[in-house]
């Protein structure tokens, strides 16, 4: 038997049995837990704020040969302005599904938990349409990147061959990036303007934000996780310009 302590965020929490419930957290190190919350269904006061997700929790949780059962959870920080704005909040629900899609249980370097925190006090801080997909995108993005699983869009993933900037491309999903023509192409074409406003908002040019980034990023991504990619796609009418 082991004790920890952490902060985390709650990815997911669903009900066991009676009064239990089922959490999946993300430590500052990096690792996916998924544990028990004995009675948390009724115990407010050692589990604070019913473990809801989009909160930062000072957790203690044991773990044994057979089970991680979490002990305490603490709130030690929210963010109001995602309960103001309903597009904030769903934005930083989308990336909370992302980060539980791609996250592994063994500790990595924090960076996740890092990602996750910026977004929400991005998210929390405006709840521009064109600012909060660019914020998505770029989160989507760099999670992939410190999974392991980046996406090339500058150039060919099989031979390599740059893509030129002002070049129409496709895109296969499973192979992580763009496909040049000699390699046999990809499922999706994609525009030089798409592609250039992509890479921009992906180096942190959020003023090249657009809505329907959104679409693309989830299929680009679906060859690497569905469930991130279904993150995305499931919040794309709340961003929808039309």
């Amino acid at each position: 038997m082991t004790e920890h302590a952490a902060r985390a965020f709650v990815l997911d929490r669903r009900p066991h049995r009676e009064q239990d419930l089922r959490v999946t957290l993300l430590t500052e190190h990096g690792a996916r837990v998924d544990a028990v919350a004995l009675n948390a269904q009724r115990s407010k006061r050692r589990f604070m704020g019913a473990l809801t997700p989009l909160a930062l929790y000072r957790v203690r949780y044991t773990t044994t040969a057979r089970a991680t059962r979490l002990d305490e959870a603490l709130v030690e920080q929210v963010w109001p302005g995602l309960a103001r704005g309903l597009r904030s909040q769903t934005a930083a629900l989308a990336a909370t599904g992302i980060v539980r899609a791609v996250a592994e249980p063994a500790p990595h370097d924090g960076a996740l938990f890092l990602l996750l925190g910026e977004l929400y006090t991005a998210a929390a801080a405006s709840d521009d349409r064109d600012a909060l997909a660019a914020r998505l995108v770029r989160f989507a993005f760099e999670v992939l990147d410190h999974t392991g699983h980046a996406v090339a869009l500058d150039r060919c993933v099989r031979c390599d061959t740059p893509a030129p900037d002002g070049a129409r491309v496709t895109v296969d999903p499973h192979l992580g990036g763009v496909v040049c023509r000699g390699c046999g192409g990809g499922a999706y074409a994609m525009s030089a303007a798409d592609r250039a406003d992509l890479r921009a908002v992906r180096a942190g040019d959020y003023a090249r934000g657009r809505a329907e980034m959104l679409r693309w990023t989830a299929r680009i991504i679906e060859g690497v996780s569905v469930d991130a990619a279904g993150s995305i796609a499931g919040v794309v009418d709340h961003f929808d310009p039309r």
